[in-house]
C-alpha cells in the first residue's frame, strides 16, 4: 500500500478526532490509557483466576468502551454548544473513576499488591460514585414522577374537556 495514502488516512482519522473530541487533552489521554489497562488488567485477571477467556466478553469490553468514547465526544458537542468547558470533563472524569476502579478490582484478582493510598483514594472515589449514582437515581424518579404527574392532570383535563364537548 501507498506510504503517502496510509499518512493521509491517518491525518485525516486524527482531524475527526481532534475535532470530535475538542482536542487530545491530558486527561482525555489519561482517560485511554486507564481504558487500555483496564482492559490488559481485566484479561490478565482472567487467566489467573482461571475463568476462560470468552470472545463475546471481549467484546462487550471494547463495545463499552468505545460507547464511553461515544458520551465524551456528545459532552464536547454540548460543550460546544452551550458554550461551556465543564461538560466534557465531568464525563471524562466519571468515566475515569470508573476504570481506575475496575484497574484495581483486577489487581486485587491478579493478587498483585496496591499501596494503601492508592486503595484509600479509590475507596473514596467509588464511595463518591456511589453516592452521586444514588442522588441521580432519585433525582430521576423525582423527576418521572412530576413528569407522569403532569400526564395524569393533562389527561384529566383532557377528559374533563371531552366530557363537555359530548354534552354539547
Amino acid at each position: 500500500m501507498n506510504p503517502a495514502l496510509i499518512n493521509v488516512s491517518l491525518g485525516l482519522v486524527g482531524m475527526l478526532f481532534t475535532y470530535a473530541f475538542g482536542g487530545w487533552s491530558e486527561i482525555l489521554i489519561f482517560l485511554c490509557i486507564a481504558m487500555a489497562a483496564d482492559y490488559i488488567t481485566g484479561i490478565a485477571a482472567a487467566i489467573k483466576t482461571g475463568d476462560k477467556l470468552n470472545s463475546e466478553i471481549g467484546f462487550w469490553g471494547l463495545t463499552r468502551k468505545g460507547l464511553i468514547l461515544l458520551i465524551i465526544l456528545i459532552a464536547n458537542q454540548l460543550d460546544l454548544l452551550m458554550n461551556t468547558d465543564m461538560i466534557k470533563g465531568g464525563a471524562i472524569y466519571f468515566y475515569l473513576a470508573n476504570e481506575l476502579i475496575s484497574i484495581t478490582e483486577n489487581y486485587h484478582r491478579i493478587g498483585l499488591p496496591l499501596p494503601a493510598i492508592l486503595k484509600r483514594a479509590v475507596s473514596i472515589v467509588k464511595s463518591q460514585s456511589d453516592e452521586e449514582e444514588k442522588n441521580e437515581k432519585e433525582s430521576n424518579e423525582k423527576m418521572t414522577k412530576k413528569t407522569n404527574t403532569e400526564r395524569d392532570v393533562t389527561n384529566e383535563e383532557l377528559e374533563t374537556e371531552l366530557e363537555v364537548d359530548s354534552n354539547k
